[in-house]
């Protein structure tokens, strides 16, 4: 009996460890999902929404991130498109590994070998008149099973699209 007691244990703790990085991960977007629709088309746009996913996701580990991607959406319930999951696109994805989130903000300038020069925030639609573009954040993360009893290995992703908002001129 007490095998099956502590194999009940052991799956309940990697389950738990499993929803935190899931819960912790999509609470980190969203907030920084949030940032980029209030600084839209500002030069350091990717660099603040990078550093916002790093200070609002302790609860990651920062070498379990595979990729932060900021996409032109077309709508609020857009997908990333695939290939951006992989690589940068020009006119719609800037995509960032782990190492992007510590750059400085000097390399953010949208321009040159800049990493969001694909979809550069200077391009980015924050008018009224426009009208406003929508931003959306995909991350993908690995978890990794802390005890072998349950093998968790899985990755996990999620995406949030929002509008940027827009400014009075």
């Amino acid at each position: 009996m007490a095998p099956v007691v502590f194999l009940l244990i052991f799956a309940v703790f990697e389950f738990g460890l499993f929803f935190k990085d899931y819960l912790s991960m999509s609470a980190g977007i969203r907030d920084s999902a949030r940032l980029a629709t209030t600084v839209g088309s500002s030069t350091s746009a990717d660099f603040q929404v990078l550093q916002n996913i790093k200070t609002r996701t302790p609860a990651l580990d920062p070498n379990d991130i595979i990729r932060i991607v900021v996409f032109k959406a077309s709508g609020p319930s857009t997908d990333v498109p695939v290939a951006c999951k992989t690589a940068s696109v020009t006119n719609v994805c800037n995509s960032y590994v782990k190492t992007d989130l510590n750059r400085p903000v000097t390399d953010f300038t949208g321009i040159g070998a800049a990493p969001d020069r694909y979809w550069a925030p200077a391009n980015r639609k924050d008018r009224l008149s426009d009208p406003p573009d929508y931003v959306g954040i995909w991350m993908k993360i690995r978890h990794a099973t802390v005890t072998s009893f349950v093998p968790l290995n899985k990755d996990l992703e999620d995406t949030i699209v929002m509008r940027i908002e827009p400014s009075r001129s």
